[in-house]
């Protein structure tokens, strides 16, 4: 696969400067004032590739408009071949790992060439960026503009739209970010550009594309616009675009091969070996928890072993290893990286955990082969390779588009492998790209997205033009005390923009409210007395971190109070009340009158979670940020703007979240009103719990709920 070579080492490569921004220059940092600084890639290029030395990522800084007069080969004649590819930086073993320059190469390790492991931008949260190196916001038009553009626009969906609204479609640039908070009309937005662009002539419709990141979103934007301006206006995925330009290049109707059918034969790889293969079964076992090595490791050394499928906990590890391997293969596949570029990364970066990590590669090698057996034996393709061969159709010129304006909807989740195809794009044929997102609901690294990508937007995109940032601040959805409550929340990160949103209805409210309970039952009684306080008809959304978090409802309710069918559940004491269950993650769009955060616990699977991630996916993922909890800050913030009307935290008393303490200390403590929390640790950050020593119960003192993580003691008597 032809794409990104140029990530390879090699002085040729070096030397070339850009005549465009091209896949692996005009990055952050050191990268992106290389590719806009002629003099800078001279003086770079006479080093020999193989003495870098490590270096703290360059601060940001502006940059001057690339020359743009700069020769170099064609993206073909620089481009050379290999298996490994540009992989954003990652998690684990951060500490352990040298500085890396945020160079667009491959890096060295004896004799063999690594995939560049440069960043988009920089480890986040750190300290505030300074506001002089970040993009602005742009003040509103004047009024008679204003006025003049909403006469054109006229009104979207039935409704006009805000003087915010306004000013960022009529005063777009050829790089436009948009960063509308929660509920404040990102799509409408959208449609009212699209309107914007038909009735002043700038744009005819098949010079349209508009972007989003699941079919069900992409459908109701096609329809919102089909229904506002009358016109087909190409409205699809990142994926289904990828398809697009395959079979309308050379790669025609190859067969999809879908997610569950590659896990399927994931799984069924796993299963084999793990019955059949005393070495891979004896690799499985080591990889769990040394509990359950101890307790089976002796039979798994003989032919007649057999798998213990009623024990409850190795299921659930062997399950957990499975599952590990789907995503990490499919991350793999996302970055365009084989088995043997893993085992340089981890050579490479591994550090501490360089060890576990060859151990999971093992495991995982035979099952990459099968997923990849699975559609190389139809010629099919697979989702992340509709990105990655869509990219080496753009670049090769094997697919050209005809698309003026773009425009992608929630560019907060974007990705490395969907910047690149954009990117390409851009250099095969120029258009104004027009994106809206939150950078404040970035809540997806997991999957790949880069915040990045939305932080540095300007650092990305402003080689093509110029760039301009516009916030939309006014939210239909929430009322005041929640805005101040959950962006005072939020904004304690640093990195984030600095947005102040404001609701229609200024009236003083009480959106906010902490339930609490020292045991599940506890919990699960105030969760029963506060429903049968709301309105018959209310809509309410239960909230866990994780989809066990139901077990609150589930199994403690001993008197029958619920029926649950699957994540709709019925309350037979108000059967015409809505109540559903999700994870914080799937909420996420959505709005209900009444939210109830069951999860606000300390703990592994608390929120924040504490679940550490498997360091070989690290690998593949953009790096983790500096400010403790920042994704899971942005997650909670994304579960507490859910409700319309009142979110209610339902909070373990006896180990309470750490994010409890921060809204009971600095935030909203009136919420708390007859919910105590005890003392937190100084150390951690965790809840503190009364203890006894065994061989004297007359003494008492405070012990950390972290332990053994934290040990930190405090005498009470």
């Amino acid at each position: 696969m032809q794409r990104l070579r140029q990530a390879l080492l090699g002085e040729a490569a070096e030397r070339e400067a850009p005549e465009r921004p091209s896949a692996s220059t005009g990055r952050t940092g050191t990268a992106a004032q290389t590719a806009r600084n002629p003099q800078t890639q001279q003086q770079r290029s006479a080093r020999p590739a193989q003495s870098m030395k490590p270096a703290q990522p360059a601060k940001s800084t502006k940059t001057a408009q690339p020359d743009r007069t700069a020769q170099s080969a064609s993206p073909t004649q620089s481009r050379q071949s290999t298996q490994v590819r540009s992989t954003p930086a990652r998690q684990g073993a951060q500490s352990q790992r040298p500085a890396r320059r945020n160079t667009p190469q491959t890096q060295q390790h004896g004799n063999e060439a690594l995939p560049s492991l440069d960043l988009v931008g920089r480890r986040y949260g750190a300290e505030r960026r300074d506001d002089s190196s970040r993009l602005a916001p742009q003040p509103l038009l004047d009024a008679d503009t204003i006025a003049k553009a909403r006469s054109v626009i006229g009104t979207i969906e039935k409704n006009e739209l805000s003087d915010e609204q306004i000013s960022a479609i009529a005063g777009a640039a050829h790089n436009t970010l948009v960063l509308a908070g929660a509920g404040t009309g990102k799509t409408t937005t959208i449609v009212g550009y699209i309107a914007w662009l038909l009735k002043t002539g700038k744009a005819k419709p098949n010079e349209i594309l508009v972007l989003s990141f699941t079919r069900k979103s992409a459908d109701e934007m096609s329809g919102r616009i089909q229904a506002q301006t009358g016109e087909a206006i190409r409205a699809c995925t990142f994926h289904s675009l990828g398809l697009e330009i395959c079979r309308n290049s050379t790669i025609a109707n190859r067969p999809i091969i879908d997610e569950n059918t590659a896990n399927k034969a994931i799984g069924s790889a796993f299963g084999q070996l793990l019955a059949t293969s005393i070495p891979y079964r004896l690799l499985a076992f080591k990889l769990m928890p040394r509990h359950l090595l101890e307790k089976y490791g002796a039979a798994a050394h003989t032919e007649a072993f057999r798998m213990p499928e009623k024990d409850y906990e190795f299921n659930q590890y062997a399950q957990h290893l499975v599952d590990t391997a789907k995503t990490i293969i499919q991350q793999m596949r996302s970055n365009n990286i084989d088995v043997n570029g893993m085992r340089a990364l981890n050579r490479r970066y591994g550090g501490t955990h360089a060890g576990r990590n060859a151990e999971m590669l093992d495991l995982i090698e035979p099952l990459y082969r099968a997923y990849m057996d699975c559609f190389h034996a139809n010629n099919g393709i697979d989702f992340p390779g509709m990105i990655i061969d869509a990219i080496d159709c753009v670049k090769t010129g094997k697919y050209r588009h005809e698309y003026r304006y773009v425009l992608i909807d929630e560019y907060q989740d974007m990705s490395r492998p969907r910047y690149e195809l954009i990117r390409a794009m851009r250099e095969q044929r120029d258009f104004s790209l027009f994106c809206v997102g939150d950078d404040w609901q970035s809540i997806y690294r997991f999957a790949g997205s880069d915040i990045g990508l939305i932080l540095d937007f300007d650092k990305l995109w402003s080689a093509w033009g110029k760039t301009r940032m516009f916030q939309i601040t006014t939210t239909r959805r929430f009322r005041a005390s929640l805005i101040e409550a959950s962006g005072a929340f939020v904004m304690s990160d640093p990195s984030l923009y600095v947005k102040h949103l404001h609701s229609t209805n200024e009236k003083k409210d009480y959106s906010l409210k902490a339930l609490g309970g020292k045991t599940p039952e506890e919990r699960f009684t105030v969760i029963v007395e506060q429903l049968r306080k709301l309105p018959k008809k209310a809509s309410v959304l239960l909230l866990g971190r994780y989809h066990s978090d139901l077990n609150l409802i589930t199994k403690y309710d001993r008197e029958g109070l619920f029926r649950c069918e699957r994540d709709h559940i019925t309350f037979l004491e108000k059967p015409e009340m809505t109540i559903e269950f999700m994870t914080a993650h799937k909420s996420k769009g959505l709005q209900r009158d009444f939210v109830f955060l069951l999860c606000c616990s300390g703990g592994l699977k608390g929120f924040p979670s504490a679940i550490p991630e498997e360091p070989l996916l690290g690998l593949l993922l953009p790096e983790v940020e500096r400010y403790p909890y920042a994704e899971e800050r942005r997650l909670f913030y994304v579960a507490m703007t859910r409700c319309k009307k009142k979110v209610f935290f339902v909070v373990d008393q006896a180990r309470p979240s750490k994010f409890m303490y921060e809204l009971h200390d600095h935030i909203c403590p009136n919420i708390f009103r007859g919910v105590t929390l005890p003392p937190q640790c100084p150390m951690c950050g965790s809840a503190l719990a009364e203890r006894h020593p065994r061989n004297n119960p007359d003494r008492a003192f405070y012990g950390c709920t972290g332990y053994p993580a934290c040990n930190y003691i405090r005498n009470i008597r």
